[in-house]
């Protein structure tokens, strides 16, 4: 498959080169004959040859060349290298005729064939009906290379699914009768169905199996492989599941071990064994580490301080490219882009090695252009305001780098190329950025289960890449929209939402939002609406934090239930109430993954103030800081420890009940019912809650299967009534133990605690099982 997919690409590569060529020819001739530089295109057409199976607006759209604009013969490169990129024409011809004292640009393209249907061949195990459907075709639609190359691997990831690890999909194209459609026909070998029993490995002294176990993804069959998918076999996997186990060696001073890879042993019912025969080698430490070459920009008393691989180390393969990593990033931060770093590995007598890095410097270079291709939605401007570099700045390979994590980290591209490439000027270097363009709108719907809030449906809508000045289109303006609707037995929930995140051009977000909720889940004696919205301001402080300030106005109504006594503290919470709050927020958060941290941390301080001069019906003071910290253990067991504080001020009068602080449920001490746990009211004896509060919360998780991890936990936490009263002589505390589940239709918290420690023997009701499932993280 991939030769063929290969030649394609070069073929089209091929096309590309030929039709620049003709493109500036055109240009050339053109100014030759009637010299139309410059002069403005009045119009723009679009001829077929051949049968029509592109529309003319998707053809007009991966232009840059518009009426109205001068003409160029450099951009008419650009569109024919954007036209036969597509994958939606064959062939293209621009000329140009005289109008008036500007000139019409023709562009005469040969379309490629529509897709009259789709048919098999070889197939045995699944139906011609399923398979059409696996390959996301949709007839009409154009027979590109990237469309029939997306088809082969749907039918070989579908056929991977079902334990066919060697399928191997070919295809031809078949005229037919209709002018301008032809078939496809996909050639199917399915090879043999085979899944993992065992993975063995043989040879290995050092490291125990599981162990080595651990750093693959291939796995084991399970119990749960309907679910998880395990006992699979991926080919491709499996061969970097090889350099994986050999890198986990490698890493820990087996410079020289080696395997012929993993083989297939049959066992019995169609699975097979996975063994990996291992010669180990010898441990090498590090005798000594030098540099070599005409240094002239940095000495080697500047470099070695920044290695992490020193003499008397253990050798490590990963250290060692981090080391050649980071000396090229010194010199590619000085303009040296063409710096190279080649490790001179010899042996130093028994089990040790000296490692020499041999350094060729180059010359240093400027920033030439900045070409962007590829955003087709997404305005230039989006892109290049997360370029750090600027054509005459010093070139640094280290912001060539920084470019393309700012612009995978926007998640609006499936891929990203940012790459220097040598300029026409000598002395520079040109910065081409490439994207490949992904749908970043999402519109989901279902249901949600919670022990708190019962059975909860939702829909949200979301654009990540949302233009509000594009009344038509509402893409490409690097805006993020969001609507929220989430109803259900206990609460209700309404949000609308804008952030632009470069407000003034620079990096500092503006967003806004609507909101309204209701809850009646929140106690037996009351029900809470709130109703309001809010704008903030955030702002960057390095890559790991951000400080934000909030200005907010709600209306809050609590409608006390009919039969609770007069002379309950609840009566005075009754009513309708205004909150205008500013807020001031610190974020840090160097955590690994958002979904399942392993290393890190999080820390999350701010403080409230509520203005009673702004309209209010209080003076209050919020300060809260919470924060986790991750560790990875051993057998990718992952430690984490939590907590937070939280501490109201009132100066008139009583703190409202919508900002007292309450523990209790699935976020904090799980043994206890949600908001069971403070100070309670002595007419009714249900929770009022306090001033203060404060916990704690320690678990330790541990993989079950691939996707499953079962976890023990202990919460502790106290509420105290009156503010600044951290006093944690009366404080509750639970233990119990919990399962993680990341399933394809979402992620599942299950777990079961039970009380320990509890002052007020109300809120001691025995175990308590809480869950949720929600598809966002």
């Amino acid at each position: 498959m991939h030769d063929l997919m290969t030649k394609s690409i070069a073929l089209s590569r091929l096309r590309i080169a030929l039709m620049s060529v003709l493109a500036l020819m055109l240009g050339l001739s053109i100014a030759g004959a009637q010299d139309f530089t410059d002069k403005k295109i009045n119009s723009v057409q679009v001829r077929y040859k051949g049968a029509k199976t592109v529309d003319e607006a998707r053809i007009r759209n991966l232009m840059s060349v518009k009426a109205g604009q001068k003409f160029s013969a450099e951009k008419l490169d650009d569109d024919i290298r954007s036209l036969v990129e597509s994958g939606l024409v064959d062939d293209v011809k621009m000329s140009g005729e005289g109008s008036g004292a500007g000139m019409t640009l023709i562009v005469e393209v040969v379309t490629r064939p529509a897709l009259a249907g789709v048919g098999f061949a070889g197939n045995v195990n699944f139906t011609d009906k399923k398979l059409a459907k696996e390959t996301k075709l949709k007839p009409g639609a154009p027979l590109s290379d990237a469309a029939i190359y997306d088809a082969r691997k749907n039918i070989e990831k579908y056929y991977l699914g079902y334990g066919y690890p060697d399928v191997v999909v070919s295809h031809r194209i078949q005229s037919t009768n209709r002018k301008g459609y032809s078939d496809l026909i996909l050639t199917i070998d399915e090879g043999a169905q085979t899944e993992v029993r065992h993975i063995k490995f043989r040879g290995n002294n050092a490291y125990k199996s599981h162990v080595l176990q651990g750093e693959m993804e291939t796995k084991e069959k399970g119990l749960l492989s309907f679910l998880t998918k395990s006992g699979r076999i991926d080919v491709t996997k499996l061969d970097e599941d090889e350099d994986r186990v050999l890198d986990y060696y490698r890493n820990r001073g087996y410079l020289r071990v080696a395997s012929s890879g993993f083989r297939r042993e049959a066992d019995k019912k169609g699975k097979v064994n996975l063994v990996m025969d291992i010669n180990e080698g010898i441990k090498y430490t590090i005798g000594q580490i030098a540099f070599a070459g005409p240094m002239k920009v940095f000495s080697s008393a500047e470099l070695s301080p920044v290695l992490t691989l020193n003499a008397s180390d253990g050798f490590s393969s990963k250290k060692m490219r981090k080391d050649i990593r980071t000396i090229r990033s010194y010199y590619g931060s000085r303009g040296y882009a063409d710096a190279r770093v080649d490790p001179d590995i010899r042996d130093a007598g028994p089990s040790q090695v000296n490692i020499t890095y041999r350094i060729t410097e180059g010359k240093p270079y400027k920033v030439g252009r900045v070409t962007i291709e590829g955003n087709n939605k997404t305005k230039d401007r989006v892109i290049r305001r997360e370029v750090p570099l600027k054509p005459g700045d010093n070139f640094n390979s280290v912001d060539v780098e920084t470019t393309r994590q700012r612009l995978e980290g926007l998640n609006y591209f499936s891929n990203v190329v940012a790459e220097g490439s040598p300029s026409s000027q000598d002395g520079y270097r040109d910065i081409n950025i490439i994207v490949d363009e992904k749908n970043t709108g999402q519109l989901s719907f279902g249901l949600g289960f919670s022990s708190i809030d019962s059975i909860v449906g939702y829909i949200n809508v979301e654009e990540t890449n949302f233009d509000i000045s594009n009344p038509w289109g509402f893409r490409g303006g690097g805006q993020r929209f969001g609507l929220n609707l989430r109803a259900g037995s206990e609460t209700q929930d309404f949000k609308i939402s804008l952030t632009e995140p470069w407000f003034l051009g620079q990096r500092l977000s503006l967003g806004t939002e609507l909101f309204y909720r209701g809850a009646q889940n929140l106690s037996d004696q009351y029900d809470q609406r709130n109703v309001g919205g809010a704008i903030f301001l955030r702002k960057p402080l390095g890559k790991r934090s951000y400080l934000s300030v909030d200005l907010r106005y709600e209306k809050i109504r609590v409608d006390v239930e009919s039969d609770v006594p007069n002379d309950s503290l609840f009566q005075q919470f009754d009513g309708k109430f205004t909150r205008p709050a500013l807020g001031l927020n610190y974020v840090y958060d160097s955590r690994n993954s958002l979904q399942t941290p392993r290393k890190g941390h999080k820390i999350d301080t701010g403080i409230t103030s509520v203005f009673e001069a702004l309209g209010g019906d209080s003076d209050s003071f919020i300060f809260n800081v919470s924060g986790a910290k991750y560790w990875n253990l051993w057998f990718d067991s992952i430690l984490e420890l939590g907590g937070s504080v939280d501490m109201v001020e009132t100066s008139s009068g009583v703190t409202p009940i919508y900002d007292r602080q309450f523990l209790g449920g699935a976020r904090n001490l799980r043994g206890f019912e949600y908001r069971d746990v403070g100070p309670r009211d002595p007419a009714t004896g249900d929770v009022i809650g306090g001033d203060s509060a404060g916990y704690a919360t320690v678990e330790w998780s541990f993989p079950l299967v691939s996707t499953v991890r079962g976890a023990f936990f202990y919460d502790a936490g106290f509420v105290n009534l009156d503010s600044f009263d951290f006093d944690i002589s009366d404080y509750y505390s639970d233990a119990g133990f919990g399962i993680r589940m990341n399933l394809p239709f979402g992620p599942i918290a299950l777990d079961y605690a039970f009380p320990l420690e509890s002052p007020d023997p109300t809120a001691d009701k025995g175990g308590q099982f809480n869950f949720y499932v929600d598809y966002e993280f």
